[in-house]
């Protein structure tokens, strides 16, 4: 298979180095709670959509998790979107890992280190859009949060 130039710019956007910090950021905002490992999966596909983006950028304190998904072409595509993200979320994870920015415990709670990101020019509106899906995500456990989105399985 033939790969195109379109692949190339897809696989540069879609790079592990270039997603770190938004994986980064919003387990810097994220509560801890049991297994919060399974939000990583929800992040990306999230964050890298447009419209649902561009609605993170903006919220505020009064907006909800019901709010989010009240209108249906945030979370449209949303298993396909998983699917695809899933194996750069995989290696971004291991790679904040291995690096010290991130921990993972035995309980699958993942946790932000003293050591900090340096600051990534162009990456400002996906940074605080992930954080603030992380304040959508608090008080929630990750199994009701995939329910509602229609996911089964990861």
């Amino acid at each position: 298979m033939k790969l195109t130039t379109i692949d190339h710019i897809h696989t540069l956007h879609r790079s592990p180095l270039i997603v770190a910090p938004i994986l980064y950021a919003f387990y810097s905002e994220l509560q801890e709670t049991q297994k919060n490992i399974l939000f990583s999966y929800l992040v990306l596909p999230f964050v890298l959509h447009e419209s649902t983006a561009s609605y993170l950028h903006r919220i505020s304190e009064r907006n909800t998790w019901r709010t989010m998904v009240s209108d249906k072409t945030r979370v449209a595509g949303i298993h396909k979107r998983i699917h695809s993200l899933r194996k750069v979320t995989n290696i971004t994870l291991m790679s904040l890992v291995s690096a010290n920015y991130l921990v993972i415990d035995d309980d699958q709670v993942v946790r932000t280190t003293r050591k900090r990101f340096p600051p990534v020019k162009g990456m400002d509106q996906k940074m605080v859009s992930a954080r603030n899906l992380a304040r959508l995500f608090e008080d929630r456990e990750a199994p009701w949060v995939y329910k509602s989105l229609g996911v089964v399985e990861l």
